[in-house]
């Protein structure tokens, strides 16, 4: 069931506002009671001090004196009253029973107040074996407290409608700019990546401005994928227009000999077709920022030699001398795959771009908390720009040589996934041009 903000303010305040209202109504009730309890028993003791007043003088007073007229018996279950003279009833209100309320004693005590079987009892011992015992019903207490209650706590039980709805009033009218938001972004085009307008509501403006963010992120994602959709498109239709050129050439020519050198260009180019869509596939998993990256580790010197031994054909055919020293120990923060690329990217540029028979020399080894690998050939190196500016998708440094310009692209982009560095230094009369690539240490 999905979670919903206005079902829970609405249930919340309805507990608050219910629960709120029966401790109001349970600590009325206790404090009605209190003072009325203190209030009666106050009355109780006056009135039992002045019957005694009335009897000091041993003579009981005339029952139809006390006695209640018709309209006044509804009173005699509330106060009652009793004298006692030897251990005899001599007096009584009427309902009162015919037992004492309370034990009748000649002890040092001459007062007693106590509560018995439902009764508020306050006796009085006078000389002559003579008690004043009156009495009040606690019913009558609880059911007074009870009307006085209920006609404080009345109002506020018949508002409670009224304020529930003036509660689901506020909420709704509180989480309007929500539910505007949420409407304006649906009904959106999906073409339509414009920000959206802040309305100057301080709990919105987060929101907003995370939309806002992923909006300019995914502006720019698609830009970024618009460029390298059309750099493929043009880079593979003019591949693909070679190929049928050289296959044409193949078809129509007659000569064996021109037909196996144009059979041999034709499957240059498919080399290079297949290099390309390889580098296309890799550059397009390493493209998005927010590419996964792994704690994986590798080492460096294993991953070096595996490198060699895949370019070793390349630089064969050129006629180059590859040699290497690799230091022990070197464990890198990156997967072998990873590595692998940028290695073998570097390695095969030196090898097509260096003269022929050239000398190439690769060396790694540790340096603080890095590993440093330098990639030494006979090349004119590249300047600063000129890395910039070739660290571009296809950018090529030379048409002449087969190439789809996507390896330095290839190597910045692992590079800047895993917080590497490369930077190429110009050939001097004591070292050659060289890459210098280098990693976080594991």
């Amino acid at each position: 069931m999905m979670f919903s903000i206005r079902r829970f303010l609405m249930l919340t305040l309805l507990a608050v506002i219910l629960g709120g209202g029966l401790l109001l109504g349970w600590g009325t009730y206790r404090t009605l009671y209190h003072e009325l309890d203190e209030q009666c028993d106050a009355e109780l003791v006056q009135s039992g001090r002045l019957i005694a007043s009335f009897w000091s003088e041993g003579e009981v007073p005339d029952p139809a004196a006390v006695a209640l007229a018709p309209e006044e018996h509804r009173y005699q279950r509330y106060f009652i009253y009793q004298l006692w003279q030897r251990g005899q009833l001599v007096l009584g209100s009427a309902g009162a029973p015919d037992k004492p309320l309370i034990p009748l004693t000649d002890s040092n005590q001459r007062r007693l107040f106590v509560e018995r079987n439902g009764w508020h009892v306050y006796g009085i011992a006078l000389p002559g074996e003579r008690w004043v015992v009156v009495a009040e019903s606690d019913a009558a207490r609880h059911s007074l407290v009870r009307n006085i209650a209920g006609t404080v706590l009345a109002p506020y039980l018949l508002s409670v409608p009224l304020v529930l709805i003036l509660v689901a009033l506020a909420i709704r009218w509180g989480l309007g700019p929500l539910t505007r938001l949420a409407r304006a972004v649906t009904a959106r085009h999906e073409d339509n990546l414009t920000p959206l307008r802040h309305r100057r509501v301080r709990e919105l403006a987060p929101l907003t401005q995370a939309i806002n963010a992923l909006l300019a992120r995914l502006v720019e994602t698609l830009e970024r994928e618009k460029r390298f959709t059309a750099d493929a498109a043009h880079e593979l239709r003019t591949l693909l227009m070679a190929l049928r050129l050289h296959a044409d050439n193949a078809v129509e020519l007659s000569d064996p000999e021109d037909v196996a050198a144009s059979m041999s260009q034709l499957r240059r180019a498919i080399d290079r077709a297949s290099r390309t869509v390889e580098q296309l596939m890799v550059l397009g998993r390493l493209d998005p920022r927010s590419a996964a990256r792994t704690d994986e580790c590798c080492d460096g010197a294993e991953v070096a030699r595996e490198v060699l031994a895949i370019v070793e054909p390349l630089a064969m055919q050129h006629g180059h001398q590859v040699t290497s020293v690799l230091a022990p120990g070197l464990s890198i923060s990156i997967p072998a795959e990873m590595l692998q690329m940028v290695l073998r990217n570097l390695l095969d540029n030196a090898c097509r771009y260096s003269p022929p028979a050239s000398r190439l020399a690769l060396s790694g080894y540790r340096d603080g908390g890095e590993i440093v690998f330098v990639i030494a050939d006979g090349g004119p190196g590249l300047t600063q720009t000129q890395q910039q500016r070739f660290s571009g998708r296809f950018s090529r440094g030379r048409h002449d040589v087969p190439g789809a310009g996507l390896g330095l692209s290839i190597v910045q982009r692992i590079l800047d996934l895993y917080h590497g560095t490369l930077c190429f230094q110009l050939p001097a009369p004591d070292r050659p041009a060289a890459a210098e690539v280098r990693l976080p240490a594991a």
